[in-house]
């Protein structure tokens, strides 16, 4: 995962998370911001993406992209202090193993906005 560790409220944030399933099947890609999900891909679902309201988070669905290998996000309406934080990317796979992987990035946004 990749994220900016500071953030300028202005701009827009990507927020990117590759992966190698290794053969399995990929069940789900879920994006967090201190522990509350806010985004969710699940390719094999009628509805592959979900998004949950969180303070201080805006995905610009349009701008945002997932795969089986990757997902990138876009992040707009940036505010101090409600869009910092820990932004975590959660990987699962599909049965029979069920793995599942994540990292996390704390990203301070300062700066004029």
């Amino acid at each position: 995962m990749t994220a900016p560790a500071l953030q300028d409220p202005r701009k827009d944030m990507e927020l990117h998370c590759r992966f190698d399933m290794g053969g399995e099947e990929l069940y789900a890609v879920k994006w967090y911001k201190d522990d509350h999900e806010f985004f969710r891909y699940t390719p094999a679902a009628s509805v592959t993406i979900t998004q949950y309201p969180v303070i201080g988070v805006h995905v610009d669905r349009h701008s945002s992209k997932c795969m089986p290998d990757g997902c990138d996000l876009l992040l707009k309406e940036l505010s101090r202090p409600q869009s910092s934080g820990a932004y975590r990317c959660e990987v699962s796979s599909e049965a029979p193993a069920f793995r599942l992987a994540s990292q996390t990035h704390n990203v301070t946004v300062a700066g004029r906005g």
